[in-house]
């Protein structure tokens, strides 16, 4: 947990980059979320659409995007980061809850509610 201006985001894009300098993961994507935004469409089709995933469009539902999104990562190393989490429910309408091995999920929040390794 920090407050506002302390590097969070900064720290984030640092890291992401150098992780993907690295050469591991193929598949990658940075989300940044608005205060207390609900986790739609164009929040999934983004993350989709950067992982460079297909066989989808503007007539999925959310509910449907995060099934394609599950079945995407699911047997691959994928970096996905999902700055300024202000609610665990962003969390849980955004990304699915198993990723392939090697998979890396990096969370920016100021919140101190949030899960850590539990989630």
């Amino acid at each position: 947990m920090c407050t506002g201006g302390c590097g969070k985001t900064t720290l984030a894009t640092l890291l992401y980059n150098r992780l993907l300098q690295a050469g591991n993961f193929q598949h990658h994507a940075f989300m940044e979320l608005k205060h207390d935004e609900s986790i739609g469409c164009q929040h999934l089709t983004s993350v989709l659409n950067q992982l460079g995933a297909t066989g989808f469009n503007q007539n999925n539902t959310a509910k449907q995007l995060l099934g394609l999104l599950s079945k995407y990562v699911s047997n691959k190393a994928a970096l996905i980061v999902v700055d300024n989490v202000w609610v665990k429910g962003q969390l849980d309408d955004l990304l699915p809850r198993s990723f392939g091995a090697g998979s890396r999920v990096i969370i920016t929040s100021r919140s101190s509610s949030l899960p850590g390794s539990q989630w």
